[in-house]
């Protein structure tokens, strides 16, 4: 298994960037990425969504779900009513209602009710949560790509946290 902190660090180092200059790019400080590699936070989706822009990446890769470092027509900008549209739509595979999801992501019904009407972020450990049990892509999830299963002919790890 592959340590999420792990994997940003060793994705940050291979394209040679410093923690201040990962810090730069995602708008935050130095620290607050030192905290991404030790695990003491899980990046929000909002960061992971600018480091895969910037380094022109799938999160999948980021996340060390897949040897795939991009995938065609990846969209750079979060759209909430897309991501709300593949939550329903994760609903409807899995036959999950609001509170049976919000009791697999251990949420609330009231936030599940805000991710599938677009009015907040789903948070990255749910993100996480719902493609290492069934195999979503999380560039899927989040609406950045049109591939919704992880390609498991070139998965490389699962990601742990801690």
């Amino acid at each position: 298994m592959v340590n999420l902190g792990e994997r940003i660090k060793y994705i940050r180092e291979t394209y040679d960037l410093t923690q201040i200059e990962l810090g730069n790019i995602l708008n935050v400080s130095p620290s607050s990425i030192a905290h991404y590699e030790k695990n003491d936070w899980f990046i929000p989706m909002r960061n992971l969504y600018k480091m895969a822009n910037y380094l022109n990446l799938s999160i999948d890769y980021i996340l060390g779900f897949t040897n795939v470092k991009r995938y065609d027509k990846t969209v750079n900008e979060i759209n909430l009513q897309e991501i709300a549209k593949r939550i329903k739509e994760i609903c409807d595979d899995q036959k999950f209602s609001n509170v049976k999801l919000a009791k697999e992501l251990n949420s609330s019904e009231s936030n599940i009710r805000n991710y599938k009407t677009g009015k907040y972020l789903i948070l990255t450990p749910f993100v996480l949560q719902l493609a290492l049990k069934y195999n979503y892509s999380t560039d899927w999830i989040v609406g950045r790509s049109a591939n919704k299963y992880v390609d498991t002919e070139n998965v490389k790890s699962s990601v742990t946290s801690k």
